[in-house]
């Protein structure tokens, strides 16, 4: 994928999630299964760590949770609640394990406590000389809503414990599946609405303003963790941990395991995925927590995610159903992308009629064709993907796909470019589905940063005939805006202000704007600040472009191919005309060389710390220079949680590496001593 369509990819995932979440944690509803949204978040997270230029510290994939309700009291946690980071196969957990030892520096197998990942609410339970003092939701991870009352209504949690012990502790309240069943039937008889799953009937009834509601429901619960202890026995091991909880009177998940060897994980993960025994709730996976909790404290946490546990979550479900259609949609670059539309069949908790094809290649290699029936999965797409066609059944009419030959949304015939799989519509921005999708990034955040130009304003503007390419924003009037349907005044002057004050964006905000493609945020920045101007950028040739560092010829082409099409000349040319700056800032200049003059250093992986883009600020300060890929020049690796590929390619270059504790210490000194 293009940088262009990476970024967009990126925003949608967030919006996406942040709604699911919202919707899960503070309605109570579930739109999307457990499995899906941990698939779209792991897109996510796999998208940001490729492409640290994109990264958000507002992210889902940085902070927890979905939000507190204003119906009750806020509670401030001492120390945040975490949620935990996902693996999905046995190799995934041999990776994980690997790099648990190198942070340790001890070898494998290490001891885990394996545990069931039950499908609930999480719930925090202060208990004050062995009574019960406060129970809170998990909240965002730093406030929760206090449901003390509700949960002095669940049997299973006790009021009092068999010693008199001042401590925190943290378990998942969830519905017990034959209570479920009975609360459904109920609510049928009464003709009232059904609970959709356990986890929303557990959650829903646990948030409820009137007590007597929450004990009627018949919820349940299991404690697992000791969050923090005033006295009581010493504990060394997660395993000691579950032990001492039973022996105060907790209830505790009974099927949880001591896993000492690699054969005693993979044996435990079997058991659930393959043979699992019959259990009277839902699960969602499996957990493995280091069993040493000196190690624990030891590896610590990032901003979201303790270092020292991961949840295992079970494959994704696959469902069957048939080909209504075979329908092309043109992106903001011209991609043409066909999307299989399908009878409605329920897939993992939801509703599903749409799915991806992504490109011809891979519709050719399934063979899809309209009347089929096919098997789609949720697999980190938005939308589920075809996975195979299930030929037995496939209709004797069922005539293969031929892929368009001229655009859907404009006529004008359509290319491959070769060595891309992507067939691609030549119009350009007189293709309308092309200009909808550039006026929105165009107007995005890291772009021109254009508040209220949002996809329903960009449709009106195009409907009514206002645009026809990104100079005709700052054509824009008053009367023009107030005229459309829905737009009232205090809209109109805020949009319009919000456009005249993007013509002071730098030049490389504009860069990234323009939706140059293989250009993303950080290309944009490269070129801007090399050139400073956007007539000195416009007379470069593809040499001198390529000879900046990590400008490549494949960007270095389409860069030319940009600047040379006269229509991309006239939008610029309108551009600068109308006021919109085309320059960058100079940068201060250093007070002195660095003591990192001359070295390259690539970040790869998540810091806790601080941000990737204060790390890249402090070090070029320092005089060092910031690479987005390992390569011989460079000169050392840091790296945070989940480095990804970059770190095994300095490893296999012999290329100096540094984790972040080795970083933090080695940066304090040399700001110290600069």
């Amino acid at each position: 994928m293009e940088p262009e369509a990476i970024r967009a990819r990126i925003e949608e995932l967030r919006r996406v999630l942040a709604r699911y979440s919202y919707q899960y944690y503070v309605e109570n509803q579930s739109p999307i299964s457990d499995t899906e949204y941990d698939e779209l978040l792991s897109e996510l997270e796999r998208w940001e760590t490729a492409f640290p230029e994109f990264r958000d510290p507002e992210s889902p994939t940085q902070v927890v949770g979905g939000g507190v309700s204003p119906d009750f009291r806020s509670v401030q946690f001492a120390k945040p609640v975490l949620s935990l980071g996902n693996l999905h196969s046995y190799e995934e957990f041999l990776e994980y394990e690997a790099r648990v030892s190198q942070w340790l520096g001890h070898p494998t197998p290490l001891e885990w406590t394996g545990e069931l990942k039950i499908d609930g609410l999480s719930v925090i339970l202060d208990y004050q000389s062995g009574r019960l003092w406060r129970a809170a939701t998990r909240g965002d991870g730093l406030v929760g809503e206090d449901v003390t009352a509700n949960v002095r209504n669940i049997h299973a949690i006790p009021a009092q414990l068999t010693e008199p012990i001042t401590g925190q502790f943290r378990g998942e309240v969830y519905m017990p599946l034959s209570q479920f069943e009975a609360l459904n039937n109920a609510r049928a008889s009464e003709g009232l609405g059904l609970f959709a799953n356990p986890r929303n009937a557990a959650a829903g009834s646990l948030r409820q303003l009137d007590p007597a509601i929450t004990r009627e429901r018949g919820l349940s619960a299991f404690i697992y963790e000791i969050r923090h202890l005033e006295d009581g026995p010493p504990v060394t091991r997660q395993s000691d941990v579950l032990h001492q909880l039973k022996a105060w009177g907790f209830p505790v998940e009974p099927h949880w395991r001591l896993c000492s060897t690699d054969e005693d994980v993979r044996a435990y993960i079997r058991e659930f995925e393959e043979a699992r025994p019959p259990l009277d709730f839902d699960i969602d996976g499996l957990v493995f927590k280091l069993d040493r909790l000196d190690w624990q404290a030891q590896l610590g946490a990032t901003q979201k995610t303790p270092r020292w546990a991961m949840a295992y979550k079970f494959p994704p479900a696959e469902a069957l159903t048939r080909v209504r259609d075979i329908v092309i949609s043109v992106g903001r670059t011209g991609t043409l992308t066909p999307t299989a539309e399908l009878e409605p069949v329920l897939l993992a908790g939801t509703r599903v009629s749409r799915a991806s094809l992504h490109n011809e290649d891979i519709l050719r290699s399934l063979d899809v064709r309209v009347g089929d029936s096919v098997f789609v999965r949720k697999a980190g797409e938005i939308i589920p993907e075809v996975v195979r066609v299930e030929l037995g059944l496939r209709p004797p009419d069922a005539q293969p796909f031929r892929f368009p030959t001229h655009c859907p949304a404009c006529g004008t015939p359509v290319v491959r470019v070769p060595g891309e799989a992507a067939y691609r519509c030549t119009a350009g921005l007189s293709c309308p589905a092309q200009l909808r999708e550039s006026l929105i990034h165009f107007g995005s955040r890291d772009a021109m940063d254009i508040q209220g130009l949002g996809e329903k304003t960009v449709d009106l503007l195009l409907e009514h005939h206002l645009v026809s390419s990104v100079s005709d924003l700052y054509r824009l009037t008053f009367d023009q805006l107030v005229a459309l349907p829905r737009f009232g005044e205090l809209s109109a002057q805020h949009l319009i202000a919000s456009i005249a004050g993007s013509k002071t964006r730098p030049l490389s905000r504009l860069l990234y704007g323009l939706g140059i493609r293989f250009v993303g945020e950080q290309g944009a920045l490269t070129l801007a600040r090399h050139f400073r101007t956007m007539a000195a950028l416009q007379t470069a040739d593809r040499e001198t472009l390529e000879a900046i560092p990590d400008i490549g010829p494949r960007t270095a082409e389409s860069v030319r191919q940009f600047f040379d099409e006269p229509a991309n000349q006239r939008v610029l040319s309108e551009l600068e005309a109308l006021g919109v700056n085309m320059a960058e800032p100079d940068l201060p200049p250093p007070s002195s060389r660095g003591p990192l003059e001359g070295e390259t250093i690539v970040l790869t992986g998540t810091l806790s710390a601080m941000t990737r883009k204060e790390a890249e600020d402090r070090l070029t300060r320092l005089g060092a220079r910031i690479a987005s890929s390992v390569s011989r020049a460079t000169s050392r690796v840091i790296f945070g949680d989940k480095p990804g590929s970059k770190l095994a390619r300095a490893e296999q270059l012999g290329i100096a590496r540094m984790n972040e504790e080795e970083f933090l210490a080695w940066l304090a000194t040399l700001e110290e001593n600069p």
